[in-house]
């Protein structure tokens, strides 16, 4: 007899998406029938039970859509937070119930078969399935690099990407709204080289914390003032002439994520945020 095979979710991921967890829907098919027979009948009690098992059944499987969806997403990430809420937990719970529910009230069979047809059902989910990622994903971290900041900064600066593109489709100038995308496409280099190894986050940290959050704010106020019709041709040559330079430090913070000498990128920050606040934009 072939050994059941516990739930893996690397070969899971290979699996059309649409189609996993849509058996789960197909056990309240058979309840669903009953109840529309019972319904003809007009037993109460008999449409109280089955509407009440198909209703479990149909909750659970799709809370359990739920948690997978979430799980794809956090087994396609480099860097993720174990999930807070565990969909596939609870609905394997739900759909446990539901099975000592309908085992015992719409099937009459005893109270101990019931609660073994559960627990066989919570263990085959488990098995199949698998339970909620428990663990933040970051892989090995170095002294001074911490998994709970990392994911904080990568989502605060995937934030900020997404940010930056509603400011630029907000824009007509061509040039500026090439410009700004060139930041974007660069930024998003510099966000997946860190995802790949977060023990760069060390050199890229002041970036995240000061260009990229200072890009965005300047940005901001500059689209605002700009709906308010309170740009001239010299701040907007300004604006251009700023973000020209934030895109060149950002294309050289990228190419020196793989070196050790911090010094160098640290002095170029430094005047880069010096440049930003004397630049008045």
């Amino acid at each position: 007899m072939a050994k059941a095979k516990r739930y893996d979710p690397t070969i899971d991921t290979k699996k059309p998406f649409f189609i996993k967890g849509l058996m789960l829907y197909l056990l309240s098919l058979p309840l669903i029938f009953a109840l529309f027979f019972s319904l003809l009948g007009g037993s109460s009690a008999s449409i109280l039970t089955l509407a009440t098992s198909a209703a479990l059944y149909l909750l659970g499987a799709t809370i359990a859509r739920r948690g997978f969806l979430q799980e794809k997403e956090y087994n396609k990430s480099n860097i993720a937070k174990a999930p807070k809420l565990k969909f596939k937990t609870v609905a394997a719970v739900i759909l446990s119930f539901a099975t000592f529910f309908t085992s015992l009230f719409a099937t009459q069979n005893g109270l101990v078969l019931s609660v073994i047809l559960a627990l066989f059902f919570l263990v085959g989910f488990y098995l199949y399935y698998g339970f909620d990622p428990m663990e933040d994903k970051v892989g090995e971290l170095r002294i001074g690099v911490s998994a709970q900041e990392v994911i904080e900064i990568t989502s605060r600066a995937r934030k900020s990407v997404e940010s930056l593109k509603k400011i630029k489709n907000s824009i007509d100038d061509i040039k500026l709204k090439d410009i700004i995308k060139s930041v974007i496409d660069e930024t998003q280099d510099v966000i997946e080289a860190i995802e790949k190894d977060p023990n760069d986050l060390s050199k890229a940290r002041k970036f995240f914390n000061v260009y990229l959050h200072r890009t965005e704010q300047i940005s901001g106020e500059y689209l605002k003032n700009l709906k308010n019709d309170n740009i001239d041709e010299t701040l907007k040559e300004n604006f251009k002439k700023l973000l020209i330079n934030v895109n060149e430090t950002i294309h050289q913070q990228k190419e020196r994520l793989s070196e050790d000498d911090m010094t160098r990128l640290d002095v170029q920050i430094e005047a880069l945020t010096k440049q930003l606040k004397n630049e008045g934009v």
